[in-house]
């Protein structure tokens, strides 16, 4: 038994959960599923660390790491879970870690549900991410981007992009049209600021940006091959 199956064993739902993701993750190469007691972290109570790697449609990789305790009546997330996403083969040198933060939550209304049953979800959303791509801006952006633009960028939010920028003599090795794109989602989301939009309105506006220059570099790639 798994560290990640015996904490769900306290409870008859999360187990029953826990063994559908296993029936859902078991036999397939595309996706393992790891967990260790923790340790060293300072805190006074059980829990559990849990990393979940897993390939998607589009030759993507993705990784899902979270910790969980055991809470009154069910498991509960001591941090939010976390989502990266990065390309299937790295052909640049100067990439020294792959991954990108990809701000992807469970939908609305399922933070009740069993662990199993949220893990099973996101599971199968980014194996088909694709189609998941459609209703999710962020994540097309991040799938029309290569490993050329990925080993400058941190994550992709809902706001725009994030880049390995800590140091400015490094920040300068980062291509134009990347510090350009970061460039314009800042001012963007500055003028959004002072405006009279409402919240939804506002991440309605950012959303279609994101779409729209994703469909430009998809075709930008296309005439270049």
């Amino acid at each position: 038994m798994t560290p990640l199956e015996k904490i769900s064993s306290h409870y008859p739902h999360e187990r029953r959960a826990m063994q559908w993701l296993d029936h859902i993750c078991s036999g397939h190469d595309w996706v393992t599923v790891e967990s260790t007691h923790g340790e060293n972290k300072g805190y006074n109570f059980e829990y559990v660390e849990f990393e979940i790697t897993l390939r998607g449609e589009s030759k993507r990789k993705y990784m899902i790491c979270g910790m969980v305790a055991l809470g009154e009546n069910e498991l509960v997330e001591i941090h939010q879970f976390e989502v990266r996403g990065a390309v299937s083969q790295y052909t640049e040198p100067t990439v020294q870690d792959p991954w990108c933060s990809l701000c992807i939550s469970p939908q609305t209304g399922v933070t009740n549900l069993p662990l199993g049953d949220r893990l099973s979800s996101m599971i199968l959303s980014l194996h088909n991410d694709d189609e998941l791509a459609k209703s999710i801006p962020l994540l097309e952006l991040f799938l029309a981007h290569g490993s050329e633009e990925h080993q400058w960028i941190l994550g992709y939010y809902s706001t725009g992009i994030s880049l390995n920028d800590d140091e400015h003599e490094f920040y300068q090795q980062i291509p134009i049209e990347i510090r350009n794109l970061s460039h314009h989602f800042a001012c963007i989301e500055d003028e959004l600021q002072g405006s009279v939009y409402s919240a939804e309105e506002r991440q309605s506006f950012l959303d279609e940006e994101m779409r729209a220059i994703s469909r430009e570099i998809q075709e930008r790639k296309q005439v270049e091959e």
